[in-house]
């Protein structure tokens, strides 16, 4: 079977484009460069730069697109118009379109696969700028309901597509993303203290890591920290990292209007290669977001062995895996306890570190890309039985 997957959501840039779904593909990648099965793929990446950073295997060929793809607009086109035409021209019989989005047009022979990461404009239509709402309501709804099947990040996330959109179970495929290797492989203890004092926080921090956005609830987090320092006077900065993403003004508001400047630090967007430098070396990691279709950094400072406050909803308990203490994200008296048990909690402290290996191998790399070509399959026999039937 050929089966081609749209990559084009791939970046290795340094900012909040190689976030979350960014590593997905890559992750994905990388492993079925390392186990592809019996099948062949074509990958569309964008730009030759991204092909150079890939592993590569026989049964896999890469196709660049000339376009940007941060021009959004360009992106869409070419996903609209020219992938299409690719697939056709290829005769790729099931195409993966791992962020959302399914191409309109695909030739009748393909099968189509859709990875969906969250429902968010549905749920949260207000966290999100008008032209991504539009978008997602224009493309997202469309590509859900006419995929083959469909790949969701949580049980959640299935949950949502059910009830929101009217998709049958039978057309979802629930899969947890995957925690890279090098949260769990690497022992980087004799660097963290030298960490900590380059950037200041000696005595301890709190770390969020994410894109800075609205519907990471960080304005929530920020009086929580604030509640916390007035009532336990810690000394425990509050380390906000992460690129830029959008509606993020009201964040750095909050921290003046609350007289944090000299006690929360903006370290900008992490490298690959510092990510697990500040996971183990937080005292907490705390992610109260208020919806997410996974929520991986949850699951990957648990792989660190680092205690995890998050919030109760959607998918997070999921990622939390039994062992990050959920609160309402909505309630700053609720969240500010949750974050000082886990900074004192030392029963706590020893129970993540006793497992971070078993939350390492829940969501590992092979399992993920084990099930997802089972997906591909699945979508094939579903495709070819959909024509039959259409046929008679």
């Amino acid at each position: 079977m050929h089966i081609g997957i749209n990559a084009q959501l791939l970046s290795y840039g340094q900012s909040y484009r190689n976030g979350g779904v960014s590593r997905y593909i890559r992750y994905l990648l990388t492993q079925i460069a390392r186990q592809p099965g019996n099948h062949t793929y074509t990958i569309f990446v964008n730009g030759q730069d991204v092909i150079e950073q890939l592993e590569h295997h026989p049964q896999i060929t890469f196709l660049a697109a000339p376009w940007p793809e941060s021009r959004p607009a360009a992106r869409i086109a070419w996903e609209q118009l020219t992938l299409p035409r690719l697939v056709r021209q290829h005769q790729i019989d099931v195409l993966h379109s791992p962020v959302n989005v399914r191409p309109e047009l695909l030739p009748a022979r393909c099968a189509s696969v859709v990875t969906l990461h969250d429902l968010a404009f549905l749920r949260f239509p207000h966290v999100l700028t008008p032209a991504k709402r539009l978008y997602h309501q224009t493309f997202t709804l469309r590509s859900l309901k006419r995929a083959t099947l469909l790949i969701t990040v949580s049980e959640s996330t299935k949950r949502d597509v059910h009830e929101l959109v009217g998709i049958s179970y039978e057309r979802i495929q629930a899969i947890y993303p995957c925690i890279d290797e090098r949260f769990s492989n690497v022992s980087i203890e004799d660097k963290l203290d030298t960490f900590r004092e380059k950037y200041g926080v000696a005595e301890g921090f709190i770390l969020y890591l994410g894109t800075l956005e609205p519907r990471k609830n960080i304005t929530t987090l920020l009086d929580a920290y604030a509640q916390l320092r007035q009532q336990h006077h810690i000394r425990e900065k509050l380390v906000l990292a992460g690129g830029k993403g959008w509606l993020y003004d009201t964040i750095f508001a909050r921290v003046r209007q609350l007289g944090l400047e000299q006690d929360v630090l903006f370290p900008g967007f992490v490298p690959d290669d510092e990510q697990a430098l500040w996971y183990k070396s937080a005292s907490v990691f705390a992610y109260p977001s208020l919806y997410e279709g996974f929520g991986i950094p949850v699951a990957e400072a648990l792989a660190c062995g680092t205690p995890v406050v998050t919030s109760n909803v959607s998918s997070l308990p999921e990622a939390g895996a039994g062992l990050a203490l959920c609160v309402d994200p909505q309630d700053v008296t609720a969240l500010s306890a949750a974050l000082y048990q886990a900074l004192t909690d030392q029963t706590l402290r020893e129970r993540c570190q006793c497992q971070a290996t078993m939350v390492a191998q829940q969501f590992s790399a092979r399992t993920m890309a084990k099930k997802t070509i089972a997906a591909y399959e699945l979508a094939a026999k579903i495709h070819h039985s959909q024509r039959i039937t259409f046929v008679q």
